[in-house]
């Protein structure tokens, strides 16, 4: 496999805090792969840079082969990664399908009527079609995520970084939003996955990266991840059937 995106020597701080310290990180196409850590450990701070919202201090960022590192969300959008957010980032004066439109029309590739067809198909996909024409504001927390994957989709991405996406939403929802994760996986996208449920992270991805204090202390498998020591310190506790 090809590795579709290349992090080298990245390195980023807040004053005085070093939220990441020299991190390398090849990720091959195709994959699914879970980043965990205790909070504060860099993970956020990892999926900003890469998509655009923060710029590094040091280091390189390389997609598809070239070098994106410093490019704006917008543009990195454009060229195929997608980005959903801890808290839900929805128009919310937005409808539903307006909110879709802004995504699938941002480089006004498409006619309107086209967007439009493929928005609805897409809220149909995600059980969101009798929404089509509600405020998202009026949305519940989670139909505001399920819109946010959405609006992901309407990009046709090949890279999808995912902040905790199941934080905050009941059980069946939960359930639904793997089966969709997977499917896109299925289909050849690319995933990063943050999440504190470890259930979902070892359920889901067959490789797992571990940050502590800006720092990778493990990449591997969910059995490996689970045996590790420095894992078990810094983020599992002695929680050893955490999974």
């Amino acid at each position: 496999m090809t590795d579709q995106l290349i992090v080298r020597g990245l390195r980023k701080r807040f004053g005085g805090v070093v939220a990441l310290n020299d991190i390398d990180l090849a990720v091959e196409a195709g994959e699914l792969i879970g980043l965990i850590g205790p909070n504060g450990s860099g993970k956020t701070t990892l999926l900003n840079i890469v998509s655009g919202y923060y710029d590094a201090d040091a280091g390189t960022i390389a997609y598809d082969g070239a070098p994106v590192a410093g490019l704006s969300p917008h543009r990195l959008a454009r060229i195929g990664i997608g980005r959903s957010f801890q808290v839900t980032k929805v128009f919310r004066r937005l409808t539903v399908l307006e909110n879709m439109l802004v995504s699938g029309l941002s480089d006004w590739s498409e006619s309107r009527a086209a967007a439009t067809e493929r928005a609805m198909a897409v809220l149909d996909d995600l059980k969101l079609t009798r929404l089509a024409h509600e405020p998202a504001g009026n949305l519940s927390g989670g139909q505001a995520k399920l819109l946010e994957f959405a609006r992901i989709m309407m990009l046709q991405p090949k890279l999808v970084l995912l902040d905790e996406p199941f934080g905050g939403v009941h059980p069946e929802l939960k359930r639904f939003m793997y089966e969709r994760i997977r499917e896109w996986n299925g289909n050849g996208v690319t995933i990063i996955l943050i999440s504190h449920d470890m259930g979902s992270i070892f359920g889901l991805c067959r490789r797992v990266v571990t940050l502590s204090y800006g720092d990778i202390i493990c990449d591997g498998t969910p059995d490996e991840t689970r045996a590790n020591p420095a894992v078990l310190e810094a983020y599992l506790g002695d929680r050893h059937d955490a999974a």
